[in-house]
């Protein structure tokens, strides 16, 4: 079972003290409902809009289906996350870098990373054969060019001359998923509250 990420700690019993509402294990069960919903839509907003697929890299779920939350102590709600760097992701901007695990080089040096590709397992190649010496195919990288269509190149073939990685400016589906899930929870609240005052008119 993937790491769990934590993301964001909600502290149930303060929101819930404002509107005088009782703090049981039902409600944090669903204040925790409506926060990983808020995390799903916002996620799903901030990668289609860069035109990423959202599938982990290490073939854990993708980023919308990886989001959960528990219970801690008796009123703290932590997000949770199972996607891989979610941490890095969400808290800064990853530089500029040269990708050099993209080259034929890498390849050979490492050929365990690098599954056989089914054109591979066809020919009866080795996990452990080098690209040097005819034993694997070389390394064809998927790319998207800027209309969309997908363009396949073959990666250079020296760590010296890999390709720049343009850097990646943080998400911030972090904090807008806390913001629309705290609203969301506020209504919860308020049902709630609402109850318990009828409830009460009732006796």
């Amino acid at each position: 079972m993937a790491d769990l990420g934590r993301i964001k700690g909600i502290y149930g019993g303060l929101v819930a003290k404002t509107l005088e509402v009782p703090v049981t294990k039902d409600l944090l069960n669903r204040l925790g409902e409506c926060l990983v919903d808020s995390f799903v839509k916002e996620a799903k907003k901030d990668f289609a809009k860069r035109g990423w697929t959202g599938m982990a890299r290490d073939g854990s779920a993708p980023i919308w289906d990886s989001f959960s939350y528990r219970i801690r102590g008796e009123k703290t709600i932590e997000v949770v996350s199972t996607f891989p760097d979610i941490d890095v992701l969400t808290t800064r901007d990853t530089p500029r870098r040269r990708m050099t695990w993209l080259t034929q080089e890498a390849k050979d040096n490492h050929p365990q990373d690098y599954p056989l590709t089914p054109r591979e397992v066809k020919l009866r190649m080795k996990q452990s054969g080098r690209v040097s010496d005819g034993g694997r195919l070389p390394l064809v990288v998927p790319l998207k060019g800027k209309s969309g269509q997908v363009i396949f190149r073959t990666a250079p073939l020296k760590t010296s001359d890999a390709w720049i990685h343009p850097g990646i400016a943080r998400f911030t589906f972090a904090q807008r998923a806390v913001r629309s899930g705290k609203a969301g929870c506020i209504e919860i609240l308020k049902q709630e509250a609402l109850r318990a005052v009828i409830a009460e008119l009732q006796r």
